[in-house]
């Protein structure tokens, strides 16, 4: 596993990222076909988005839920907690990477 970089030190500052290895067969590779898949049961099942009629974000909200629900339920990732809660501000916005 990689090492986490330090938090940012102000509210607002970016947050180092961790290079993530994309490859077909990759862990992530894994991790986003069982996450993709449990989204998308959820918009096409009896609560999902196709039959509440949701708007585009709470479509992208309600995958987005399922599919973290289903990693963390599997134990496949963690929440840091103590990184997550010692944080001066929470990253909302991606900035995107070569990953």
């Amino acid at each position: 596993m990689t090492s986490k970089p330090p938090l940012p030190a102000r509210m607002f500052d970016p947050w180092p990222r961790i290079p993530i290895d994309t490859a077909t067969g990759s862990d992530f590779f894994h991790l986003d076909r069982i996450a993709g898949d449990a989204a998308t049961r959820w918009a096409l099942g009896p609560e999902g988005a196709y039959a509440q009629n949701l708007t585009l974000a709470e479509v992208v909200d309600g995958a987005v839920r399922e599919a973290l629900l289903h990693l963390l339920e599997l134990g496949l990732i963690d929440i840091d907690s103590d990184r997550l809660n010692a944080a001066p501000g929470l990253p909302m916005h991606r900035e995107r990477t070569n990953s």
